[in-house]
């Protein structure tokens, strides 16, 4: 069916909706399943996909990364919380062909999904952690249909200039984010709301008092909510 490897979790039938949840850097699939079955406890009629990138990690060559980073900021100054946030941004704008042709991979990854499982787009939300949330927020504004939501956990808009080129779709997008977040700094976060306005795109944001770089079951509780109540 595709390149990717999954893992699925599946709710009661019948099955009307389709969450896809990517995992981070320097992670895969297993790391994320956890949380996902957190989500399936809150959800009914919910099939949850979790696919594992087939990049092994530049740092952690046992784990995976959904595209590379380390030759763009070798000095991890994306998470020093001294550099100004232009210059984060500027760090991920860089990303931008290697975010772009993932996504594309992924939403045709999604359209098989939705074909094998008869789920339309508005029933179909995709959701990710650090990279996985960058490559959520990619995978939902270039997609030619609407999708029911976009749940980026802990994320930035990725490879700007190019996303503005290649955006054709306005889905709503939750931001959820630790307000201790240091590695994709929490700081960010204005320059994420700020783009999105820019682009007319709706958006929520859920900040968590204290909370680092790291899922936590609170965030699931909430998207289960968000997502159980579009139907």
């Amino acid at each position: 069916m595709t390149v990717f490897s999954y893992k699925i979790i599946e709710t009661t039938k019948p099955i009307t909706k389709l969450v896809v949840f990517l995992h981070g850097y320097t992670s895969n699939a297993e790391d994320i399943i956890p949380y996902a079955q957190i989500l399936a406890q809150n959800l009914t009629h919910t099939l949850i996909v979790v696919p594992e990138a087939d990049m092994p990690s530049e740092r952690k060559p046992d784990k995976k990364q959904w595209y590379a980073l380390l030759d763009i900021d070798p000095m991890r100054r994306r998470k020093d919380p001294l550099t100004p946030t232009n210059e984060i941004v500027e760090i991920y704008n860089k990303a931008g062909p290697r975010i772009s042709a993932v996504a594309r991979r992924l939403n045709r990854f999604i359209t098989q999904l939705q074909r094998l499982y008869h789920i339309r787009n508005k029933n179909t939300f995709v959701m990710g952690f650090s990279q996985g949330a960058m490559l959520a927020l990619y995978v939902g504004l270039t997609r030619h249909y609407v999708l029911g939501g976009i749940f980026p956990f802990a994320g930035i808009i990725c490879g700007k200039d190019l996303l503005e080129k290649e955006q054709v779709s306005h889905p709503e997008v939750y931001l959820f984010h630790g307000t201790g977040d240091f590695a994709v700094q929490y700081k960010t976060l204005d320059f994420t709301k700020k783009w999105l306005d820019n682009h007319h795109i709706a958006w929520t944001a859920l900040e968590y008092d204290g909370i680092a770089h790291k899922l936590i079951i609170d965030e699931m509780l909430d998207a289960a909510h968000i997502i159980s109540q579009r139907t």
